[in-house]
């Protein structure tokens, strides 16, 4: 079985890897993204007004801002 590790995963806030494990193939047998942190922006939002979430969501990373207040909506 041949391993493949990508590390640093560019283009996202923060450290991670990817791991890719193929089989004798040469097939995908798994694969696996490592995230290397705990950043715990949840904690802070916890007990705030639904309301806020829109606002604070995109502020906390610049790469996916349009992306988190249509995320924070559809999750309420």
């Amino acid at each position: 079985m041949q391993k493949i590790t990508i590390e640093p995963v560019t283009r996202i806030e923060g450290h991670a890897k990817v791991t890719i494990h193929l089989n004798s193939k040469g097939k995908v047998d798994r694969a696996y993204l490592h995230v290397n942190e705990w950043r715990g922006f949840e904690k802070f939002c916890e007990g705030r007004p639904f309301f806020e979430m829109i606002q604070i969501t995109p502020r906390i990373c610049g790469i996916c801002s349009s992306e988190s207040p249509s995320q924070c909506c559809e999750g309420l």
